[in-house]
């Protein structure tokens, strides 16, 4: 595959991105997952915390479909298509929560596939991630390089990424400590 040619400011992105995904795989429900010694009794209620973030993401991506250029229509309309045939997606459709989502359901996974309380589907699911997820930075990407050619802050485009990786990490820290 040729090499992909960036704007100056995507390596800043990347960069300002970097500690967030690696604090997020460090979360101690990510970091006891990858062990397979989550703890019981938090699974349930840390489950049920997170469960409002999953369950109302296919909206999320029909509200971003619906204000997208047309030229990021096919991958919020594709995005959408997937995560309604996972049922329970955990990804997001701007390139930082892309970026991390593949790397944290292979952490997962690590331990994960061990647990026979989690199922083949439970299993499947975090496969799915695993591997599908890793074009979908890349195609984030593309449609915020296009914002930003537009007129968009480069800015503006990193403190949101910066803002929605911070939400993340404390909403599955949150969860998990409920």
């Amino acid at each position: 595959m040729p090499a992909i040619s960036h704007p100056r400011w995507v390596p800043d992105l990347d960069a300002a991105l970097a500690p967030l995904q690696q604090a997020i795989l460090n979360t101690p429900v990510i970091e006891h997952a990858s062990e397979n010694r989550l703890r019981e009794p938090r699974i349930p209620d840390s489950l049920v915390a997170f469960y409002p973030i999953v369950r109302d993401f296919p909206r999320w991506l029909e509200l971003l479909l619906n204000r997208s250029p047309d030229d990021g229509r096919g991958f919020f309309e594709d995005n959408i298509r997937v995560e309604r045939r996972h049922g329970a997606a955990v990804s997001a459709t701007n390139y930082a929560v892309e970026g991390i989502a593949q790397k944290i359901s292979e952490k997962a996974l690590r331990g994960l596939s061990k647990n026979d309380k989690i199922g083949p589907k439970g299993r499947w699911w975090l496969e799915e991630h695993a591997k599908y997820d890793d074009e979908h930075p890349i195609q984030a990407l593309e449609i915020v390089k296009r914002c930003v050619a537009r007129g968009e802050s480069a800015a503006a485009v990193t403190n949101a990424a910066v803002r929605s990786l911070s939400l993340m990490k404390e909403a599955m820290v949150a969860a998990y400590a409920v």
